[in-house]
């Protein structure tokens, strides 16, 4: 068994969390997860205020297990579902795209545990004044929303726990036991997935989606909105194809926002691989089968502690 100050925090078995993802992870995957020894994640991005208020109450008839709500700081919706987060009195809320500092005391203050998503040194600084009870280090490999300065895993964590005394969730390329090893060994006290978790039986994501992420090899990905300042890594297709191309040709953020409003969406809930955004981490390309969370979990963790094992190999 691995025990490391975030599953002393949290209450949870195993120290990997969930990442929220919008329009895919609602209860019943978070619910998933925490029953498997997780900390499983609503996304409260793209959830009307009574939906957020449902799914908290349903994911408490179906598991005692801790739980997060992840909050975007950066979307008008924010204050909302932090109001809700606190009223609801949830175990954990997962900050991120945005300063911890708005929200932190209010949060705090209830008893509710605290964690930020940060891309940089500086976010981190922020997090060391605000409080919060850990750092999710979010490398550039990671899906989704990706940081503007596209730092790795293997850098970024490294810096986030020289900066701070805070226990550190390493994000960003990490599927399995191995990823897990080595995050322990950059310093890090836990693991934050998110494509992994799309690759599952309990994801309720599209199974064209599932499938993409089974077929993607090394150079699928692609990152697009460097040229727009909001950054997210994709699989390749028509329509990551027609956005960049639209940043060659200098078109504004809010033409290219216009465009791909709606997108992830399309192929999360409707199944559209070809114009919807098939937002997933470089790591896709190391996932060949779907399999239940439970399993997956419990083949990461022992699988972690066979390989930190096995590198008393090179010690002579």
């Amino acid at each position: 068994m691995l025990k490391t100050r975030i599953t002393e925090i949290l209450g949870i078995r195993y120290p990997i969390l969930q990442g929220g993802m919008a329009w895919i992870t609602g209860w019943q995957m978070a619910a998933a997860v925490c029953e498997a020894g997780g900390l499983g994640t609503i996304a409260a991005a793209t959830m009307e205020p009574q939906e957020l208020i449902e799914g908290i109450k349903k994911i408490r008839e179906v598991t005692e297990m801790p739980f997060a709500i992840n909050i975007p700081l950066r979307l008008p919706t924010a204050r909302r579902a932090v109001e809700i987060a606190v009223g609801e009195q949830v175990p954990v809320i997962v900050s991120s795209a945005g300063d911890p500092l708005l929200y932190a005391e209010k949060i705090k203050r209830q008893g509710i545990k605290l964690f930020q998503v940060a891309f940089s040194v500086d976010m981190v600084r922020r997090c060391n004044q605000s409080g919060v009870d850990g750092i999710i280090a979010m490398g550039a490999e990671g899906g989704g929303n990706i940081s503007r300065a596209e730092i790795s895993t293997l850098v970024l964590v490294r810096e986030v726990v020289n900066e701070t005394d805070l226990p550190v969730v390493a994000a960003g390329g990490i599927c399995d036991g191995k990823g897990l090893a080595a995050a322990l060994a950059l310093g890090a006290e836990g693991i934050q997935m998110g494509t992994g978790f799309l690759a599952t039986r309990e994801a309720t994501v599209h199974e064209r989606y599932k499938q993409a992420i089974l077929d993607a090899i090394d150079t699928d990905t692609v990152v697009t909105g460097r040229t727009t300042g909001l950054q997210f890594r994709v699989r390749k297709n028509s329509l990551s194809e027609k956005v960049l191309g639209m940043e060659r040709e200098g078109r504004s953020r809010e033409e290219i926002d216009s465009f791909t409003i709606g997108s992830l969406k399309e192929a999360a809930v409707k199944g559209d691989t070809d114009w919807g955004s098939l937002m997933m981490g470089q790591v896709a390309c190391m996932i060949r089968d779907i399999r239940p969370v439970s399993e997956m979990l419990d083949h990461i963790v022992s699988s972690a502690i066979d390989e930190i094992r096995a590198l008393g190999r090179y010690i002579s």
